[in-house]
């Protein structure tokens, strides 16, 4: 009776429940935050990556470029610290297989045109998540890009290469899926890059 229960507060795709997924995040963290001081800092990430790499049976040295990027990837709410809430976002998202528990960005203020620009982006981001899991994979970014050029009054049929290119510029944390943040911050790259003022 217990495992069913417990197997019912897992969702599909999942490995286990998020307080599990927590409990995880929590004993990962107090591993590395060798100064107990709340925040993993540089020195402190990079035991980690090294750790991982072993994990996989392989040797690696970071580069400090290395760990800047790891930092980014860690830092899910993007306040330039690696908290436990960071760590128990990714171990959600990676063991339950949920992003709704993970911290969000303040929202940031932007120009009307920016704004309209944005909910644009946000509407087929919606329409072309077809499983409805909060993430734009592969298969779904053909449909998304024609749609996405067709609004600007272009017709294009992207490339498997045009597809593959895409994702390396928007799949931030190289995870192989599109979240809709990082389909926004693509967009306000992609507008800071033509010279708009976003705020």
């Amino acid at each position: 009776m217990a495992s069913s229960v417990l197997r019912s507060q897992i969702p599909l795709g999942g490995i286990c429940d998020v307080e599990s997924a927590k409990h995880v995040a929590r004993r990962l963290f107090e591993s590395y935050d060798r100064d107990r001081n709340g925040i993993l800092d540089q020195g402190e990430v990079a035991p980690m990556m090294v750790d991982a790499y072993k994990g996989m049976s392989k040797g690696f040295n970071p580069s400090k470029s290395d760990i800047d990027t790891y930092l980014k990837i860690l830092d899910r709410n993007g306040d330039g610290k690696i908290t436990i809430q960071d760590i128990e976002a990714l171990a959600i998202k990676y063991l339950v297989g949920i992003t709704g528990e993970s911290p969000k960005r303040p929202k940031r203020q932007y120009s009307k045109f920016v704004e309209e620009r944005l909910d644009v982006a946000r509407r087929l981001f919606r329409k072309f998540d077809q499983d409805g899991s909060g993430f734009i994979t592969e298969n779904e970014v053909p449909q998304l890009l024609i749609e996405t050029y067709k609004s600007m009054g272009i017709q294009y049929n992207p490339t498997q290469e045009d597809v593959k290119s895409w994702m390396r510029m928007t799949d931030l944390n190289d995870d192989g899926q599109v979240s809709l943040e990082e389909y926004e911050d693509l967009v306000i790259r992609s507008l800071q890059h033509a010279g708009i003022q976003l705020e």
